[in-house]
């Protein structure tokens, strides 16, 4: 049901009065062999001028470049880049082992009030011709990290990040996989301070990295079935057409943090952190749309037909916003060494980045 959720806002986002209107083309199936062939040619052919006089009525308001929308799922991938991460947690003595999931959101307006739209939000489409709307999900995220004091640096805290996710045909036409690696160094600015063990401030800790991730997502919308008669003087029939867009996102970014983070930690278990930062974000988000159709001529007799086709071509790549200013924060509980942790990013160009992350800080 999520994945449905994700695909029907993708394709709410394409729904626009754009100037770039998406054209669907083709090629009528034809008769090669058989009884009156000329004649059954000429009753496909009209036939099939006629789907695609239909079919391109129907897919109008289908901008071909929705330039905001593309734009929109490369930043996405950009605030999903920072899975698993340990930002809440600076300070550890050894080492520390998370692992998690991270969603990056792009939204045209504040996260509080975009489900109380989502009746009207075609006709905001409509209006608006594109829309600020991506989603990136980075569903298994790794972070090591290591305290370099004893051997390297003191205070210097360097960590490998990777994330990978294989989720082919996750449902009918859908089809979704992730891959990331990065790797991360933050210095502790200030150290800790702790009072009686029951309130700990983690002190400031300032960061940066290098964090490449890549998403491919492929999708197929079935249209509805297209039925259209056939008459020809040596008999009638049927063209039957079951036609689908294809759509396919490979997006690719490349992203720099530049991070400055604190926390306290209450009564044991309970860590809030709080931070602020910037993420430059650079890279290339492409999408293509296609179509893919199964067409079947229903004739009375015996024919040998070479099938037909129908197809679009349309999308467009854009690079992602490269200066993403960011605040950080979340909530997290300490179980001893065992951490969960939930942070939060609110990004001042309405993005939002939301995870869960379980692990082990010594």
């Amino acid at each position: 049901m999520r994945n449905k959720l994700v695909f029907a806002l993708f394709m709410m986002a394409l729904i626009t009065t754009s100037a770039f209107t998406l054209e669907v083309k083709g090629h009528a199936p034809t008769v090669i062999e058989g009884y009156g062939a000329e004649f059954v040619n000429e009753a496909l052919s009209n036939a099939f001028k006629e789907v695609l006089i239909n079919l391109n009525n129907d897919l109008k308001d289908i901008n071909s470049k929705p330039a905001e929308l593309i734009k929109s799922w490369g930043d996405a991938g950009v605030f999903a880049s920072h899975g698993a991460n340990q930002r809440a947690y600076g300070g550890y003595k050894l080492f520390a082992v998370t692992v998690g999931p991270m969603v990056g959101l792009r939204l045209p307006g504040s996260p509080f009030t975009i489900m109380k739209e989502m009746d009207g939000m075609i006709d905001k489409l409509k209006e608006e011709q594109d829309m600020r709307l991506g989603l990136n999900p980075q569903i298994l995220n790794i972070n090591a990290g290591v305290n370099t004091s004893k051997f390297l640096m003191k205070n210097l805290y360097l960590g490998l990040h990777f994330g990978v996710m294989k989720l082919d045909n996750l449902m009918d036409g859908f089809s979704f996989n992730t891959f990331s690696i990065g790797a991360t160094a933050n210095y502790q600015l200030v150290p800790p301070i702790s009072l009686a063990k029951v309130f700990l401030w983690r002190g400031v800790n300032v960061g940066s990295g290098l964090i490449y991730q890549g998403t491919k997502i492929s999708a197929s919308l079935k249209l509805d079935p297209i039925n259209e008669s056939i008459s020809s003087p040596v008999g009638d029939g049927n063209l039957k057409i079951d036609p689908a867009l294809t759509l396919d996102f490979n997006i690719k970014t490349v992203v720099i943090p530049i991070e400055a983070t604190t926390a306290v930690r209450l009564l044991w278990f309970l860590n809030i952190p709080l931070g602020v930062g910037l993420d430059l974000g650079f890279g290339k988000s492409d999408l293509q749309i296609g179509m893919d159709a199964k067409i079947t001529p229903e004739l009375n007799g015996d024919y040998k037909v070479k099938e037909g086709d129908l197809s679009v071509n349309a999308g467009g790549n854009m690079s992602p916003t490269v200066f993403n200013l960011k605040l950080m924060t979340g909530v997290g509980f300490n179980f001893g060494p065992v951490i969960l942790d939930i942070p939060v990013t609110f990004y001042l160009n309405n993005g939002y980045s939301i995870g869960v992350s379980l692990g082990f800080v010594w």
